[in-house]
């Protein structure tokens, strides 16, 4: 996965490339915004498979993040608060920081009805 800079998305750690489901997620979210489309659907791909794939690479909670803390509110009151709350903090590793909380925003409005 080659990228200009100007595109402004940062280097995935390594273990992004070496996992092969990883790397063509990766791949399909550059193509759309290399393209200019939209790439929601892309970066909730890539979000998802790495909590579920790679948890343990999962970064930890976000000390000054208002979504963090709604979820840290609400982590015992649904069994996917947890998983949601891991494919948030995924988006860093691969999203630019203030891209990747704004899109969980919008994935928080789209699957509860309500913003944190």
């Amino acid at each position: 996965m080659n990228r200009p800079p100007e595109e402004g998305l940062p280097l995935p750690p390594p273990f992004m490339f070496t996992c092969g489901d990883c790397a063509e997620l990766l791949d399909a979210l550059v193509r759309k915004v290399t393209a200019g489309a939209g790439c929601f659907s892309e970066q909730l791909a890539v979000a998802v498979q790495v909590a579920d794939a790679h948890l343990e690479d999962v970064p930890p909670p976000h000390a000054d993040c208002a979504i963090c803390v709604g979820y840290r509110e609400r982590a015992d009151a649904h069994v996917d608060v947890q998983r949601h709350w891991a494919e948030h903090r995924a988006r860093d590793l691969f999203l630019p920081k203030d891209v990747a909380r704004l899109l969980q925003t919008l994935v928080l409005d789209s699957r509860s009805g309500s913003c944190r």
